[in-house]
């Protein structure tokens, strides 16, 4: 049986809790007060630390107006969090966003899928400007040759110029 999983594929064995880079973008409700985004904001350092997860920024976006109305809103305000985690914590983390009523969206994006911990370690020191742990970028397709096109000609004037011929 054993050998049989091994051959399709199968993980027989727990992996080890391995920190991935995350990105999550949250919207909250654009009238809360510094005091409540403090409490929240505490919050979510409180979850990081307990699972041992590291937060490399939470960035402030301000407030925004959305593309569409969210529970009869028309503005939001939109946070960033940059951090290192595992899968745990992700779900965790998600888990209390989508039961805090303050919050109207979320989105968490996986930005690599394993970190070492001499880059994690340079994270934090890089700030904002540097980007310590590189993401594969996708190739640009290469530019298609330029065309070269006749000049346009004004309306009538091909007329014009076949009836003087």
């Amino acid at each position: 049986m054993l050998l049989r999983a091994r051959r399709k594929g199968y993980r027989t064995h727990k992996e080890g809790k391995h920190l991935r880079r995350y990105e999550t973008i949250f919207i909250t409700h654009p009238e809360l007060t510094e005091e409540d985004l403090s409490v929240l904001h505490e919050k979510l350092r409180s979850i990081m630390s307990s699972m041992k997860g590291e937060l490399i920024k939470l960035e402030d976006w301000g407030p925004k107006k959305l593309s569409y109305e969210i529970r009869k809103n028309t503005r939001g305000h939109y946070f960033l969090l940059d951090y290192l985690a595992a899968t745990d914590l992700v779900r965790e983390l998600e888990r209390n966003l989508r039961l805090n009523d303050r919050v109207l969206k979320f989105q968490t994006v996986k930005i690599s899928n394993q970190v070492s911990p001499e880059a994690a370690q340079a994270l934090p020191e890089a700030g904002p400007d540097k980007k310590a742990i590189n993401v594969i970028e996708r190739s640009s397709p290469s530019p298609e040759p330029k065309r070269e096109e006749a000049e346009p000609k004004a309306f009538g004037e091909e007329k014009k110029n076949e009836s003087v011929s």
